[in-house]
């Protein structure tokens, strides 16, 4: 401990002399930038500015170039310094070699890889407490990014259990107004074909019809019933991947048994947009896949802007279903008290 605060002080030191002999060069005085810059070297040979500083700031030619071979040493691609070593070759004042500044020796031939002109040096023992630094926020962020991931896949799971709710059937079918889904349910208009047919025939058709829709709505129903219940606690992106994978299977299945369905014509809206909103719900659980596979935000968006869309049809489909089955229960109702 009591080297490292030594090596820590030393540092800072030279780096106050490096900048006070550095701001006495641009002032002009060079015999005190001269000393400044020489002490600092003395505590830290490897700054390789303050070397170059030195070399402008000497009136010997040989210690200038000592001062800049020993800026090569540290950076052999210093521009700066290769071209004023070539400057003082050309002028020839260089007999005898380069001659050390007093009290200077050259650093140590091992440049540092990493280290560019315009850095200041730094002693080992900031560059490990950098590292350290760096390495503990790597360590946070490889813990939170597994958490922030399973916290958005929660959330879009249960996005989806509330996309597909609106296959259950609404509480209150008795409260909804058919006037308020633009169905002509009042005056329905049959098929062409079964306008001679009794009214029996055509009350029997649409039966037919919900009659075969219902099952395919409850098993809608159980399928999203299992999916809330394995995805209701935390757990890994594996298994979200499989029981999305089946409840799309399940919506994917439903829609091709619709697909095989004729429906009467009272209930051709209401057909078409069951549809669609089931083909929304079978977009947005491929998105939901995608972003399973590389957690990129815009497929979570694109996933919750199809469930809405899914769910504004599913609901007015599943109202008109509702509403016509009240009046065929209706109708069936008047026909059993008519005297005959």
């Amino acid at each position: 401990m009591t080297t490292e605060t030594a090596v820590k002080a030393d540092f800072s030191e030279a780096q106050r002399l490096y900048q006070r002999g550095l701001a006495a060069a641009r002032s002009g005085q060079k015999r005190v930038a001269a000393g400044l810059l020489t002490r600092s070297l003395r505590l830290d040979p490897h700054n390789e500015l303050a070397w170059l500083w030195l070399s402008g700031v000497l009136e010997e030619p040989r210690q200038q170039a000592f001062c800049l071979q020993s800026a090569l040493r540290i950076n052999p691609a210093n521009q700066h310094a290769m071209r004023g070593l070539r400057v003082l070759e050309e002028r020839k004042v260089l007999d005898g070699g380069a001659q050390p500044s007093p009290g200077l020796s050259q650093p140590a031939e091992a440049p540092i890889a990493d280290r560019t002109p315009s850095e200041p040096h730094e002693s080992w023992w900031v560059s490990w407490r950098r590292r350290r630094r760096d390495m503990s926020r790597a360590r946070l962020l490889l813990w939170l990014f597994p958490l922030i991931a399973v916290g958005l896949a929660i959330a879009l799971n249960r996005l989806i259990a509330l996309a597909v709710m609106p296959a259950l059937p609404p509480p209150a079918v008795a409260a909804v107004s058919v006037d308020a889904f633009s169905l002509p349910l009042s005056t329905p208009s049959v098929d062409p074909i079964l306008e001679a047919e009794p009214l029996s025939v055509i009350e029997g058709f649409t039966i037919s019809y919900l009659g075969a829709v219902d099952p395919l709505r409850a098993g809608l129903r159980e399928a999203t019933a299992a999916y809330r219940g394995a995805t209701s606690q935390p757990g890994g992106s594996v298994g979200y991947v499989a029981t999305t994978q089946r409840l799309r299977a399940t919506v994917q299945q439903a829609l091709d048994d619709l697909g095989r369905l004729r429906p009467p014509r009272t209930l051709q809206q209401a057909h078409d947009d069951y549809r669609k909103g089931l083909e929304l719900e079978i977009q947005g659980l491929d998105a939901i896949l995608e972003f399973y596979g590389g957690y990129n935000v815009a497929n979570a968006n694109r996933a919750a802007q199809r469930f809405q869309e899914a769910r504004a049809y599913i609901e007015r489909a599943t109202a008109a279903f509702s509403a016509r089955a009240q009046q065929l229960a209706q109708l069936s109702s008047v026909s059993q008290n008519t005297a005959r």
